[in-house]
């Protein structure tokens, strides 16, 4: 590869070519992306809520502050609000102080949450794309993968 820098052209190293593998794996990784956020987003309508809405309740299987939330979801705590609002107003989950800090706010499962919680994932497990045609062994293999490529999941 040639680039002209200060008007001489100037030879730059040729950028290092993917192995096959490496193309197949990231192609596959998004497809698998695409039909788990498909089923999440099917899921989730299956029961009457938007997918972030679900995602959130997801998380909800302990009180967490909301800026917790935002963070496993990757998005602004502003959007968490509006989320934390529609749970509420469905009667889903409930604000409080966090006892450690009466400054920041919890969100909490209530019963009913709980319970739309576990159908939630009982629907999601149920046919699920990328695991369901994999046996137990080959599923604990993946866990160990996921965990060792994502550290950022506690």
């Amino acid at each position: 590869m040639v680039k002209l820098i200060s008007g001489r052209a100037t030879r730059m190293p040729t950028p290092p070519h993917p192995h096959d593998d490496e193309i197949e794996t990231l192609d596959r990784l998004i497809i698998a992306m695409l039909r788990l956020r498909f089923h999440l987003d099917t899921t989730a309508a299956g029961i009457g809520l938007s997918a972030p809405q679900a995602h959130a309740l997801l998380r909800l299987g302990e009180p967490l502050r909301l800026g917790e939330i935002a963070g496993q979801m990757h998005c602004e705590p502003s959007h968490i609000t509006g989320i934390a609002d529609a749970l509420e107003q469905r009667g889903l989950a409930v604000r409080q102080p966090d006892p450690a800090d009466r400054r920041a706010k919890q969100l909490i499962a209530t019963l009913e949450g709980h319970e739309l919680r576990r159908k939630f994932i009982a629907g999601l497990l149920q046919d699920m794309p990328v695991l369901s045609p994999l046996n137990p062994a080959d599923r604990a293999t993946l866990l160990t993968l996921l965990r060792t490529a994502d550290t950022t999941i506690p």
